[in-house]
């Protein structure tokens, strides 16, 4: 790799294989949550991750590559793999779970959003504005999901907060 169009092929392979990645993981937290914002956040993030696909291979099409994964994403390999770990440890309150859930949807956007932050500099380097708006509004809905899903970790911590701080009283 030794000039930018390689780099952004790398780049774009690699988000290319984290979103594809995300749609199962998505799909599974959606399942897992007991709070019904968090699965409606995981539902509705899900269907735009769908959409981000789509863009991206629309991006392929205009690079004029086939859609391709390449080596794999190892920084979404990795929160994917925290997951795992965590669901082999054993059975988890369903608080616990939605609070870790939610923290772990926190960490990916806030990768993906330094993905796309990448590949728009690199795409508008290399001259390509109908890529920058496609990675553009990718970036803005994984920052609007960013958000939610922040609002919603917020919610539960502090609920969960307040419920251990309440006075507990006296059995007879």
């Amino acid at each position: 790799m030794d000039n930018l169009h390689d780099l952004f092929e790398h780049e774009l392979k690699d988000i290319y294989d984290a979103e594809n990645k995300l749609v199962a993981a998505l799909q599974t937290l959606e399942s897992e949550a007991g709070d019904e914002k968090l699965r409606e956040a995981f539902r509705a993030h899900l269907q735009e991750t769908r959409g981000h696909v789509q863009r991206l291979e629309n991006v392929f099409d205009i690079w004029g590559r086939e859609p391709s994964r390449g080596e794999g994403c190892k920084g979404i390999d990795g929160l994917l793999e925290e997951k795992r770990s965590l669901d082999r440890k054993g059975d988890l309150g369903e608080p616990v779970r939605d609070i870790f859930n939610a923290g772990a949807a926190v960490k990916t956007e806030r990768y993906e959003i330094s993905a796309y932050e990448g590949l728009i500099g690199l795409a508008r380097s290399l001259q390509l504005e109908d890529v920058v708006q496609l990675l553009q509004k990718n970036l803005d809905e994984e920052v609007a999901a960013l958000e939610k899903v922040k609002g919603i970790l917020d919610t539960r911590l502090m609920g969960e907060v307040q419920t251990r701080q309440q006075p507990r009283r006296a059995t007879r």
